[in-house]
């Protein structure tokens, strides 16, 4: 069942990523918040391999049950910058990730906050795939961070961004 319901204060923009995190800070921790393997940090670790599942499967049910579906949700990705539930499934799940065959995806060590309502997780992964019709294998890397947000007190994904690993040596990356 899709929610309507949008998120709010919080828009899955540059600016609205920037509120989140302003919010975010001054926002007293409750004692939930605070304590490592919390009930809410479970239910996220949980969402997190909901979302490997989606993407190793290409389980369209699976990631309209995981993704929020307000108007402002976002997935920035290399491929592009998509709006909106219907974007997402369409450009990153069937374009992007329908390229492949075969698709496995490795979280690598995701730590998760928790605020109240709000949440948000950041982690490497590495990325193994095999394109369709005998193509190549493929293995990529890179970090993620994830915000998400309690909507009917179900946690939902609102926000992705991802890019390739850190560019490291002198006058690299700038």
């Amino acid at each position: 069942m899709r929610s309507k319901k949008a998120f709010t204060g919080i828009q899955a923009t540059a600016a609205g990523v920037a509120l989140f995190c302003i919010l975010a800070a001054a926002t007293p921790m409750t004692a939930q918040t605070m304590v490592s393997g919390s009930r809410d940090e479970e239910l996220l670790h949980q969402l997190l391999n909901s979302y490997t599942r989606s993407i190793d499967t290409l389980d369209l049910t699976l990631a309209d049950r995981i993704w929020s579906h307000a108007p402002e949700v976002s997935f920035i990705h290399p491929r592009g910058t998509e709006k909106g539930f219907d974007q997402i499934i369409k450009n990153f799940y069937k374009a992007t990730m329908g390229t492949f065959s075969e698709r496995e995806l490795l979280l690598e060590n995701p730590v998760v906050h928790v605020y109240g309502d709000s949440a948000w997780s950041e982690m490497t992964w590495t990325f193994h795939a095999t394109v369709k019709d005998g193509g190549p294998k493929i293995t990529t890397t890179g970090r993620e961070t994830q915000l998400y947000h309690k909507e009917d007190g179900v946690w939902k994904i609102v926000h992705i961004h991802y890019s390739g690993p850190p560019v490291t040596g002198k006058l690299k990356g700038f």
